[in-house]
C-alpha cells in the first residue's frame, strides 16, 4: 500500500494542494518499508494527481480538500482521509493501527464546528444549512 501525506514541515497541509511537499509512504503489514517526501511546488492541481498516480497513491491523508478534488482522486482509485490536522507522524501512527478517521484533530484542540454533510464532506454549520450552531 502507498500512502500520500501534504505536508508543511512536520504537520499535515491544511489544505490539499497547497503544500510545498509530500510525504509517500510504502506500508506493508502495518509498518513503514520505505518513504520518501517529494517536492510538490510550483505544480499546477492537474500535475498533483498525476503525481499521485503514477506513484501509485492508495490512500492519501490531508487537511481540507474541496469536492472538486475529492472526486477527481477517487476516480483515480485513491481513498482519502480528509479533515486532518496535526503532525504527520502522529496521524501516520493513527492510520497504521487502523485508528485514524476523517476529522481527527491531533493537536490538542477540541473537535470545534464541523461535521459531514449528506455528500461525506466537512464544513462550517452555517454552509450545511445547521443555523443553529
Amino acid at each position: 500500500m502507498r500512502v500520500a501525506i501534504p505536508l508543511f514541515g512536520v504537520w499535515i497541509s491544511p489544505r490539499f494542494g497547497f503544500s510545498p511537499e509530500m510525504w509517500i509512504l510504502t506500508i506493508e503489514n502495518r509498518e513503514v518499508v520505505s518513504h520518501k517526501t517529494i517536492s510538490m511546488a510550483g505544480l499546477a492541481l492537474s500535475q498533483w494527481f498525476n503525481q499521485l498516480s503514477s506513484l501509485g497513491v492508495d490512500t492519501l491523508i490531508c487537511g481540507g480538500i474541496d469536492g472538486f478534488c475529492h472526486r477527481q482522486l477517487e476516480d483515480l482509485g485513491i481513498s482519502i482521509i480528509s479533515e486532518i490536522a496535526g503532525e504527520a507522524n502522529d496521524a501516520l501512527n493513527l492510520f497504521l493501527n487502523g485508528k485514524l478517521q476523517p476529522g481527527f484533530r491531533l493537536c490538542g484542540r477540541k473537535r470545534r464546528g464541523f461535521k459531514r454533510n449528506q455528500d461525506g464532506f466537512f464544513g462550517p454549520p452555517w454552509m450545511m444549512g445547521d443555523k443553529n450552531k
